[in-house]
């Protein structure tokens, strides 16, 4: 600063000077997002995903994997040769960033192709031990016509109703809804991501943790102390292995899984 000058341009001189070593980025919070203000000099750097393509039409996509899954035959044979007329959706909770907006009009539009009555298809929500849906939430995450068209549940892990499926090869039983023996098909539904115990998340997690008792699901976690219970790993994973071993217990008849990016 060259000559004389007042205290309030002395400070806000300060504030342009502090403003330029100022780096604002956003983070993700919730379904909102706040600004983080880091001095430069504490800044090392920003790590992200890396970015992919993402699907140009994920709803054709999704339609022709009905008809043509991996390793499978169509959903729609599978419920014909099952002669399925009460169907059951697992669904994620809201902590699970699912596109049931890619999911669900392709699947309920087969559905009713196959002549299922819109009174037998039943959603629960695979809530594991966290607390069930709002209403409004559930209209946030699968839009407010399924909502009003078709029957949610939120699975409850305390329920007193839960039916005991027998034991797992680990000893642990199998404590689920009830509502696995009122239908006659189980499509189950997620998004894979890697999981700090799991190994991943996805598929079989939509039955354990998500639709079972509170003692079978602390049980399977509690072998989160186990060497090969740890992020990206199924191999001699206990939390997997029994996870795996639910999904048979249960006869889950379809599953639907999505990988998706940073906006989901």
């Amino acid at each position: 600063m060259r000559g004389k000058i007042g205290v309030s341009e002395f400070l806000i001189y300060l504030i342009q000077e502090r403003r330029t070593n100022i780096i604002t980025t956003e983070l993700k919070y919730g379904d909102k997002k706040i600004n983080l203000a880091l001095d430069s000099k504490n800044l090392i750097g920003l790590i992200t995903a890396r970015q992919n393509q993402s699907l140009e039409n994920p709803l054709d996509k999704m339609r022709k994997l009905l008809d043509e899954p991996i390793n499978s035959p169509s959903l729609k044979q599978l419920i014909k040769d099952k002669k399925a007329k009460r169907i059951l959706i697992v669904a994620n909770d809201i902590t699970r960033p699912t596109p049931y907006d890619v999911f669900l009009p392709p699947l309920l539009d087969i559905l009713e192709q196959l002549g299922i009555q819109k009174e037998n298809i039943t959603f629960i929500v695979a809530t594991g031990a966290h607390r069930g849906n709002t209403k409004s939430e559930n209209k946030r995450v699968f839009g407010k016509q399924i909502v009003l068209t078709y029957h949610f549940i939120n699975h409850d892990c305390d329920d007193q109703r839960l039916i005991d499926l027998g034991k797992m090869k680990s000893g642990n039983h199998l404590w689920v809804d009830p509502v696995v023996k009122q239908v006659d098909f189980i499509i189950t539904t997620g998004v894979i991501v890697p999981h700090y115990i799991a190994g991943f998340s996805g598929g079989r997690k939509s039955i354990l943790p998500g639709i079972c008792g509170r003692e079978t699901i602390e049980k399977n976690h509690a072998n989160m102390i186990h060497p090969q219970a740890f992020t990206g790993n199924l191999l001699n994973n206990p939390v997997h292995q029994e996870m795996m071993e639910s999904i048979q217990m249960v006869s889950v008849d379809f599953n639907i899984n999505a990988i998706t990016d940073e906006e989901g």
